[in-house]
């Protein structure tokens, strides 16, 4: 065990911050091992300090006559780890995971997709966040990695079971839940597990029934439901972005959708596109660095944050950063290096010279192909 410890673990004296009576407090801490996995049936599970992670990569998968896929994910995983564990910051006490509870249950009284579900939904997970902020009342470490921790092991222990069902193939697990494919002979099988499972940790499984799932890694795919509702994560979303996120380029997602999950032509879908802000991608740099574009005659400067569309005239756009050290040289990267951009803060200089080749491009970066 002792030896097992070592490999995993680096022993590690920690000072935490000063306290307000002036005094410095000392915690004696495990560090994880920077990559700490293990690999099950071909299968890799990567564990980490926010959650589980693993997933194929850069494949299509259906559901067809091999068998079903199922998305299997546990509602409101970390807070109800907390409320049926009874885990709670300890210098709140045990009435937190009644108060915890009593937001859950008012979060289960609405529909999902209204406000008030998105806003007890946001009161959830927001304190678990919250628990590894020092500048929070909720602020507890442990706390913190005792619901991360535990998490992990008991969406492994689910993991684990179901891979024993035959024709069953684990597609991804990711943090709250997990996707699988097994053959309808078999569904019974999965469903006596899942309830077990349930039974056993006070948790609950909410399934949805896949059609395909276009996977390029954990972090960036997409998945249609028999309902033919899709979800998309990373590199493939477009849809619910925040105002605050980059939405450059919406046309190279919905193209690489289109393609993916409908078998579209994805050339056609972007040279017929009409919105041409879907199109229009945005840059930035900080105030002690500018941006300028670069043409046959010299450098013109540009506002720190710029809307454009990659065309087939325009300029070259630059980055000027300051140097890394005292009497170097200014810094230069290209954005969109080897092609040409069109600035265009106001739509009216939209002059319709797109270079869709470029957005053809992006589009094939990220199709993937069936196995």
């Amino acid at each position: 065990r002792e030896e097992a410890e070592a490999e995993l673990f680096d022993k590690a004296w920690v000072e935490d911050r000063e306290l307000k009576s002036g005094k410095t407090s000392h915690y004696l801490c495990w560090r994880v091992a920077d990559n700490l996995n293990t690999v099950l049936n071909g299968f890799q599970f990567d564990f980490g300090t926010g959650g589980i992670h693993g997933s194929i990569e850069n494949e299509i998968v259906d559901t067809d006559d091999e068998g079903v896929l199922l998305d299997l994910d546990v509602a409101s995983y970390y807070p109800n780890l907390a409320i049926v564990n009874n885990i709670y910051p300890e210098h709140l006490g045990g009435t937190f995971c009644n108060i915890y509870s009593d937001v859950f249950k008012q979060r289960k009284s609405y529909d999902k997709g209204t406000p008030e579900n998105a806003m007890m939904k946001l009161a959830l997970n927001g304190v678990y966040g919250s628990s590894n902020d020092m500048y929070s009342p909720f602020y507890d470490p442990k706390f913190t990695m005792t619901i991360t921790v535990s998490g992990q092991l008991t969406l492994c222990m689910l993991a684990e079971k179901l891979m024993e069902v035959s024709s069953l193939r684990l597609i991804q697990l990711n943090t709250d839940g997990l996707t699988v494919k097994v053959s309808s002979d078999e569904k019974q099988t999965v469903d006596d597990i899942c309830k077990e499972w349930m039974d056993k940790t006070g948790l609950e499984l909410e399934e949805s029934v896949y059609k395909r799932m276009a996977i390029r890694d954990v972090n960036s795919y997409l998945a249609l439901d028999i309902e033919d509702k899709v979800k998309q994560k990373g590199a493939y979303q477009y849809k619910d972005m925040g105002w605050h996120t980059n939405q450059s380029a919406l046309v190279i997602p919905m193209a690489a959708e289109h393609a993916l999950l409908y078998d579209g032509d994805y050339e056609e879908f972007i040279y017929n596109h009409k919105n041409i802000y879907d199109f229009m991608l945005r840059t930035k740099v900080p105030r002690n660095s500018r941006l300028v574009g670069v043409d046959e005659d010299g450098e013109h400067p540009l506002q720190n944050i710029t809307r454009y569309y990659v065309a087939n005239d325009g300029v070259s756009l630059v980055k000027c950063m300051p140097p890394l050290k005292e009497g170097g040289d200014e810094r230069r990267i290209g954005v969109e290096s080897k092609w040409k951009v069109k600035t265009c803060n106001n739509i009216k200089d939209y002059d319709r010279d797109i270079d869709y080749e470029y957005y053809v491009k992006e589009t094939e970066k990220l199709l993937l192909t069936r196995k």
